[in-house]
């Protein structure tokens, strides 16, 4: 299932953050993603970057989060707060790549008519 993928993912995408890497932070993200609630052709789109854009779904995660971070690590990685921000994110940037598919396929579709 997606999930476990996208949280697999997440412990690779924050392996220079310890803090993140804990079965807490892992279970928190399974009910943000849960809660989340995606359609089914959300979840092809998931299932898709996955495969394809694993990549660039760590890079975009891993860039914001040490933009937040700007060397504050030691203070503010720890905290409860810090994790929330760190799903948040990379919710958020799995979403970007998902609205990026939808409108690349919608895209083609008119290119093509």
């Amino acid at each position: 299932m997606y999930i476990d993928e996208l949280i697999e993912l997440f412990g690779t995408a924050s392996g220079r953050f310890p803090a993140l890497g804990t079965d807490s932070a892992k279970e928190e993200l399974r009910r943000a993603v849960e809660g989340r609630r995606y359609d089914l052709q959300d979840e092809a789109l998931i299932e898709a970057i996955l495969k394809q854009d694993s990549r660039d779904l760590i890079d975009s995660f891993t860039e914001a989060y040490a933009s937040l971070l700007d060397g504050n690590e030691s203070r503010y990685a720890d905290s409860d707060e810090a994790l929330k921000e760190a799903i948040r994110i990379y919710i958020a940037s799995l979403e970007h790549m998902i609205n990026y598919y939808h409108t690349s396929l919608i895209g083609k579709h008119f290119s093509s008519t």
